[in-house]
């Protein structure tokens, strides 16, 4: 009995690292944040640098594809998919509520997503998701002194992510990605010795399986 719950707690606690997994990609050239794989309850989102949705799966996603087909009825989720297997996809709805989600993605199975609205205080995020399940996603908001960072993403869940902001001494990792939670990207700073790697990516440490960074 104590070794079948022993492998309960095994299987347990190998879905949750599974289900932590987030992977961060940075552009080759501007080393600015691209997109970033969650995986939240199976599913597999990819969320762009720019607070969208591209797309999502899952390794057991099989099945039949359904669309949304009532042109009168279903309007901004005309032509979607409606469900693959027996997986249901929902979209907003267009309405004076909803302006800044209406069409993108609300549900898809029992994972609820929802986006930031605009507001006085929220207009660089207006339209960006917000959450993804119980994930929480913010974005970097209006700075008086340097807005070099500006609507870029800013947390994912307890991963905190940062930018090089402006420096008039050195400009080596302006807007570049410097921080993925435990992950620290370096540039090469010198001007003089090895001048003609200035700017470029120098070293990435604090990968693991759990949360990791890469470069394409």
């Amino acid at each position: 009995m104590k070794f079948k719950n022993l492998l309960l707690l095994v299987f347990l606690l190998g879905g949750l690292v599974i289900n932590a997994q987030v992977r961060a990609t940075v552009s080759s050239r501007t080393y600015d944040l691209e997109t970033v794989k969650l995986t939240v309850d199976g599913f597999v989102f990819t969320l762009n640098a720019d607070g969208s949705i591209s797309d999502f799966n899952a390794p057991d996603l099989n099945g039949k594809l359904e669309y949304y087909d009532n042109q009168v009825f279903d309007k901004v989720k005309y032509g979607k998919l409606k469900s693959i297997g027996g997986i249901k996809i929902d979209y907003w709805d267009d309405s004076a509520f909803n302006t800044d989600k209406a069409g993108k993605l609300k549900s898809i199975g029992n994972i609820a997503v929802d986006y930031w609205e605009d507001s006085a205080f929220t207009r660089e995020k207006a339209g960006k998701v917000r959450k993804i399940g119980n994930l929480t996603i913010d974005y970097w908001p209006n700075d008086v002194i340097d807005n070099s960072r500006l609507g870029k993403l800013k947390t994912i869940g307890d991963i905190s992510i940062d930018y090089g902001t402006k420096d008039v001494i050195d400009q080596s990792k302006f807007q570049k990605l410097t921080k993925f939670g435990p992950v620290r990207l370096e540039y090469s700073d010198d001007r003089f010795i090895d001048k003609n790697r200035y700017g470029l990516l120098k070293s990435i440490n604090g990968n693991s399986e759990k949360i990791s960074v890469s470069v394409l």
